[in-house]
């Protein structure tokens, strides 16, 4: 197997992690947040994102560099920390007492700065090497923006993260990047 066909892979597992994350938005109407339901799907979508994110990455590692790899581990870091947060609820349970104590505030403070400036900073990288279609960059700003949607415990986000996975991932799958500055480079240098 080649690295190209890892990638699209990677890609398949993208959108698997798309729709897990979008499975918690209606296990969480229906059930509550919370709710079983609602972090098993989470949970999956953790998993699965922390190896996804790679896809999104690796197909444009020329275009957005050092800075886009710190940002890709900064994202696979919080959905790891993510994933222990949901484990730990399973353990405890939802209404059970949770841990306490600096290195739960650390991880916390982990998970959110690698997830939101993480994510802020990929949109801009992705819209810059425009390798994805505009739309993706796009999809991933609007989930940011949803977070402040004023509705209960911001049920929709995951919906919208999840879309972002689900367009990115499409575009690896089905090879609808658009053209790397690199590979234009070596047409026009042929």
């Amino acid at each position: 197997m080649n690295l190209q066909q890892v990638i699209k892979w990677l890609g398949m597992i993208c959108i698997l992690a798309g729709i897990a994350r979008i499975g918690m938005t209606p296990t969480s109407i229906v059930w509550g947040t919370d709710s079983p339901q609602e972090l098993t799907f989470g949970f999956i979508a953790c998993i699965l994102m922390s190896v996804g994110t790679i896809a999104a990455y690796l197909v444009q590692s020329r275009e957005t560099g050092v800075t886009g790899f710190i940002t890709t581990l900064a994202i696979i870091v919080a959905n790891i920390v993510t994933t222990a947060m949901v484990w730990a609820t399973f353990v405890f349970g939802a209404d059970g007492p949770m841990p306490e104590g600096v290195l739960v505030d650390v991880t916390r403070m982990i998970n959110m700065i690698g997830m939101m400036l993480g994510s802020l900073v990929f949109a801009i990288l992705t819209f810059r090497a425009n390798v994805f279609p505009r739309w993706v960059p796009a999809l991933l700003v609007l989930m940011l923006i949803s977070i402040f949607l004023p509705i209960e415990d911001n049920k929709y986000f995951a919906a919208f993260w999840g879309i972002a996975y689900v367009g990115m991932g499409y575009c690896i799958w089905a090879g609808k990047l658009n053209q790397s500055s690199a590979k234009k480079d070596a047409a026009l240098s042929a």
